[in-house]
């Protein structure tokens, strides 16, 4: 069953592709790897042998788009380093409390040790789900340790919003004409209060350009709704449709298909480098969070930015946005 896992479809030459482990990916090399597994241990519980196994099998599956799963086996690969930090060398002793200590694993931002998000805490528990679905598949036999895990989110989402003068260097390093409009299409969006999930939702018969507004589809935590495009939004937008069918996706991947979450926060953190705010945190919602501080500035009405937002509460808009409205009460 091992064998099975680790061969893949690609003919590639023998020292030239290597796995996230440095290790070679020729069908020679897979073929001895394999046959040694099987040989010496029909399943190897060392820790590494077991992230490699599992990563395998999930990069070369067609299960999810190739951005998710390159994404996963990342924090695979990140656990491994937490496991061999903390001692652990065999998968077989990975508890509960391992896998939450590993999803509780502060980040580091600026060289400073940050608690987790939400987003990063749901990604590694996945992520970890993921990995033991996937030893199943290929032979293993092993208590699943994620499957009791519950994991706090932060249903208020206190964002450090971006002020005018970030915003202009963030504006400045998505240039359309360097990057073919889908950098700067993601920040146009983002400007008209999109999220991420409905960014990647986005198609060409949601724009209208005449009335320069946006229609979001919204999901589970917002509500759908029509924004306003900023100047430059619109301006970005106009471009980016150019040609382009009323069905089709605004955002594309590499392949021409649907993007996903992931990639879409992956090219934001790309904007963020190039600005060179990355040390700052920043993610989409920061730049949500200073256009809804804007119409709050403008209009004095905090239910004017939580319907911008999509949020059902005020009390999470008002966190987002920075406003002590208690204290001013």
């Amino acid at each position: 069953m091992v064998f099975i896992a680790v061969m893949t479809h690609r003919t590639v030459p023998h020292g030239k592709v290597f796995n996230l482990f440095g290790s070679c990916v020729c069908q020679v090399c897979l073929l001895r790897n394999a046959l040694t597994f099987v040989i010496e241990n029909e399943q190897p519980t060392d820790i590494e042998a077991f992230c490699w196994s599992v990563t395998e099998y999930i990069l070369n599956s067609h299960d999810g788009e190739p951005s998710t799963r390159r994404e996963t086996t990342l924090h695979i690969r990140r656990f491994l380093k937490w496991c061999q930090a903390n001692g652990i060398s065999d998968v077989s002793a990975i508890s509960q409390a391992d896998i939450e200590g590993f999803v509780y694993w502060p980040v580091v931002l600026g060289g400073k040790p940050r608690k987790p998000g939400s987003s990063t805490k749901r990604n590694r528990l996945a992520s970890l789900r993921r990995a033991y679905k996937t030893s199943r598949i290929i032979g293993y036999e092993l208590i699943d340790p994620t499957i009791d895990v519950l994991v706090v989110f932060d249903h208020a989402i206190n964002t450090n919003y971006c002020t005018d003068d970030d915003i202009e260097k963030l504006r400045n390093a998505t240039p359309v004409e360097l990057f073919k409009t889908t950098y700067a299409s993601i920040w146009a969006l983002a400007e008209a209060g999109a999220t991420n999930s409905e960014i990647k939702d986005v198609r060409v018969c949601d724009v209208n350009l005449e009335e320069g507004v946006v229609h979001l589809a919204g999901n589970a935590r917002v509500d759908e709704r029509i924004n306003t495009l900023t100047e430059l939004g619109l301006n970005v937008l106009a471009q980016r449709i150019r040609g382009l069918n009323p069905t089709d996706y605004l955002i594309l991947n590499t392949e021409g298909g649907k993007c996903s979450e992931a990639t879409i926060s992956q090219i934001f953190r790309h904007i963020t480098s190039y600005a060179n705010v990355g040390s700052k945190g920043f993610n989409i919602n920061s730049v949500r969070a200073w256009r809804a501080r804007k119409i709050f500035d403008e209009t004095g009405r905090i239910q004017d930015a939580a319907r911008f937002l999509g949020n059902r509460s005020l009390d999470s808009t008002a966190l987002l946005i920075g406003l002590e409205w208690r204290e001013s009460a």
